[in-house]
């Protein structure tokens, strides 16, 4: 059909009181057309009341009823695929929504009720593959664009199809002709349907539904209308095929079992923004919940003066509670401006796009520079805040009751979407401690409730010594939705955790990695850190055989060595009471002795890991851990090591620990690199491979034990310019063990041994690599070869070599 008859056809068809059926063609979350909806369904008295929304959530209409279920709301759907992830789909309401005014008003009446979409499972397998993240059941993108929008749009001065549909629609709200006005919405959604390919239409699930749609309308004027007509409450776009429910159905049945799992949940504005990504509705729905509550409250078409100043005040006093203040002047500034716009415009008063562009006339005067700050705080002011609530008798899942029940009793506010701070004493406050283990249980579910950003990393053991832990939270629709999915593994908060660990544990063994040391004490740590107890024994034993059949020197010593801090832990790590893990950290401690045997055979890439080994074993032999393990073992299997000539850098690490432990006499240190530096080896840079293993264990020894900076001084004298050029790189990724002020004092005694300071030498700091220094370095050293050989270098040094 072409567009014009299409439109025509629509509009002369849309309400047929002969057969007792009206359709009520719709924006998803539109206040004007929620308002004609109230006033059709309260005019003409329904028997039934059917709407667009997946029918095997009908089960939830109860719900939504309920007066203690608190918009914005969403039906969330899952779905449990054979092959390939689990799937979630939400159907959200709010205040000015039709399809909710639709709900409350046919209840009213007595009316029946139903959804009669194609069900949310068979919509959610219709969805692209390659789609992640939970998918809107409602969308409605062909409002926003397509050659029927852009030509509107062009010829009325709009920006874009959400400024159009406020100029032609939400302008009228409070219409005391609902026809006139459901009429039009019709006609503009019967264009927008005309002007899309029809293909692009056949390869969506529109087809589907709208078959779907038509079955459950004609079951429904089936059951007759001596009671009341039958109103259906219709996204536009699918207007059309529905004017003929009986030719559009044909022989497909209506309902049918669901192959998913429903539930009512809270929801929330930012996640129905259709500028965050949700595919149907308005952006800024605190906006249109505005307009909505002052239509309300006036039992009217709107004052648009007052609801624009009524905003502008709101979001003032907003800013000045965060420091913003704006001041009397460029609030009226701001209403004259977007009031004077909007006249321009031909519209009855201010609307969303008039004041955004009255705050920055009024509030930036042409500076470009604060513009998006001041439009951020704009729109984040007008998609509001505001969290819905459930009625208790909803059934919701579980897991998001416990876990709503623990954040509350852990003082965590949960009532709205609000992003909040909150700092913990972990080690003094037990209160404390136990809201962080709930933050990062929420965590370890991939909730978003909680996010770190400060204090202690215990899992990467970085800044452990830390007491606060700083955290960032909010409870929002989107924290649900992810507990939802997570009750996959679980009912409660620690049961959830626990499933999760071990799914996690399951995809390491089934990656072939079933024994990855520093992942499965990961998975432990975050376990202690989520608060479980006694259910991790069996993370434990994993680590115990993983640990026994390992064959990695440094992976094996970091694992005993993270053991060792989980069990010296007074904090967030601490053990509970009945896991036993010192047997492990001696289990460890065995395994690292018995593969010392293996370090004379290491090569040679493998050999700085095994350097740090070595230096974070002789660290923890030196502190309280060496009274739960037998540090003599580990002395003896140096020993055999060092008897068994391995590579010289281990040979330099190894008299560094003897020497540093007193089991080695001082002058060992200085002889050994002598020698060695001394050697007979072609490569210079080998004759260094000592001192690398000294400076990797222990670095302090280079000025602490007598002769050893000798030896090194007296290497450096000796060598030529072409050699200290080759040496060069070498020695500075060996002495790159020492910090800044270690660097400092080791220049400071060599250049005493050669009667000066190193404060008499003026330090450059230039943004090179190394590889750019010494090409420098041979560029100058070549030029002065090139100028002593012309006799000018006394010249050009003015006489210092």
């Amino acid at each position: 059909m072409q567009g014009e008859a299409l439109i025509h056809d629509v509009r002369a068809r849309l309400f047929q009181p002969e057969a007792g059926f009206y359709l009520a063609p719709i924006r998803h979350h539109s206040p004007a057309c929620a308002w004609a909806v109230r006033a059709m369904i309260r005019d003409l008295k329904p028997a039934q009341v059917l709407i667009e929304a997946p029918h095997d959530l009908s089960h939830l209409i109860p719900h939504l009823l309920d007066p203690d279920t608190v918009p914005p709301v969403a039906m969330a759907s899952l779905l449990d695929q054979k092959s390939g992830p689990r799937l979630a789909a939400y159907y959200p309401f709010c205040s000015h929504s039709p399809e909710w005014v639709a709900l409350r008003e046919g209840a009213a009446l007595g009316a029946e009720l139903r959804f009669v979409d194609l069900g949310s499972d068979a919509k959610m397998k219709a969805s692209a593959p390659e789609q992640t993240g939970p998918q809107a059941l409602v969308r409605e993108h062909g409002f926003d664009s397509g050659d029927y929008v852009r030509a509107l749009c062009e010829r009325l001065g709009c920006r874009d199809g959400f400024e159009l549909w406020d100029h032609l629609f939400e302008t009228r709200i409070g219409d005391g002709d609902w026809q006139r006005f459901l009429g039009d919405v019709g006609a503009y959604c019967a264009a927008l349907r005309a002007s899309t390919p029809e293909d692009q239409i056949q390869q969506g699930d529109d087809p589907k539904r709208e078959v779907h749609m038509a079955a459950c309308i004609r079951d429904a004027l089936a059951q007759g209308t001596a009671d009341g007509p039958v109103i259906c409450v219709i996204g536009g776009f699918h207007v059309w095929p529905l004017l003929t429910p009986d030719a559009t159905a044909k022989d497909v049945q209506a309902g049918g079992n669901s192959e998913a799992s429903s539930y009512l949940i809270r929801y929330g504005y930012k996640d129905m923004d259709a500028l965050m990504g949700y595919g149907a509705g308005l952006p800024q729905p605190a906006y249109y919940q505005a307009l909505w509550d002052h239509v309300e409250a006036r039992k009217t078409a709107p004052s648009w003066p007052e609801l624009a100043q009524d905003l502008v005040a709101g979001f003032a006093a907003e800013m000045r509670r965060n420091g913003h203040t704006i001041f009397v002047p460029a609030q009226v500034e701001l209403l004259r401006s977007a009031e004077t716009l909007a006249q321009l415009r031909g519209r009855p008063g201010a609307l969303r796009h008039d004041l955004f562009d009255g705050l920055t006339s009024s509030l930036l005067k042409g500076e470009s520079s604060g513009s998006d700050v001041w439009r951020d705080r704009f729109v984040q002011f007008l998609r509001g805040t505001a969290l819905g609530d459930v009625s208790d008798g909803a059934g919701q899942p579980p897991i998001v009751a416990d876990a709503r029940a623990r954040a509350a009793r852990l003082r965590f506010t949960v009532t709205d979407g609000q992003r909040r701070e909150r700092s913990l004493d972990l080690r003094r406050k037990p209160t404390h401690l136990a809201a962080s283990r709930f933050a990062h249980a929420m965590a370890l579910l991939d909730t978003g409730f909680a996010t770190r950003n400060g204090g202690p990393d215990f899992v990467n053991g970085l800044q452990t010594g830390l007491l606060f832990e700083h955290w960032e939270y909010a409870w929002s629709p989107h924290v649900e939705g992810q507990l939802i999915e997570a009750a996959i593994h679980g009912d409660t908060l620690p049961s959830a955790c626990l499933g999760k660990l071990q799914a996690e544990r399951a995809a390491l063994a089934e990656d072939g990695r079933a024994d990855d040391l520093p992942s499965l004490i990961a998975l432990f740590k975050k376990g202690l850190l989520a608060g479980l107890s006694d259910e991790l024994d069996s993370f434990l034993a994993e680590i115990a055989g993983a640990i026994n059949r390992s064959a990695d020197f440094p992976g094996t010593t970091r694992a005993m060595i993270d053991l060792h801090s989980i069990e010296a832990s007074r904090g967030p790590l601490s053990l509970p009471d009945g896991l036993a893990i010192k047997p492990v950290m001696q289990q460890a401690f065995s395994r690292v002795i018995y593969l010392c045997d293996d370090l004379p055979n290491m090569r040679d890439e493998a050999i700085p890991p095994c350097l740090t080994a070595l230096r974070l074993m002789s660290e923890l032999l030196r502190s309280d851990a060496a009274d739960a393990v037998e540090a003599e073992r580990f002395k003896e299997a140096l020993d055999r090591v060092i008897k068994a000539d391995p590579a010289p850098e281990l040979i330099g690490a190894i008299t560094a620990i003897g020497v540093e432990s007193g089991r080695r006499a001082e002058h060992e240190l200085p002889d050994l690199l002598t020698a060695q530096l001394r050697g007979s080896a072609p490569d210079l840079p080998t004759r260094l491979a000592g001192l690398r293993g000294v400076l990797a264990v222990s670095p302090s020894l280079l000025w602490t034990v007598a002769g050893v900076l000798d030896a090194l001084d007296e290497f450096l004298n000796h060598l030529s310019d072409t050699e200290f050029l080759e040496v060069l790189p070498h020695l500075r990724l060996a002495l790159s063990a020492l910090n800044p002020r270690e660097a400092d004092q080791v220049a400071e005694a060599l250049t005493r041994r050669h009667g000066g300071s190193a404060g008499d030498f003026s330090v450059h700091h230039h943004d090179i690599d190394a590889s750019e220094a010494a090409a420098g370095a041979a560029m100058e050293l070549a030029l002065r070869q090139s100028l002593a050989l012309d006799g000018l270098e006394d010249w050009i040094t003015g006489g210092q070599a």
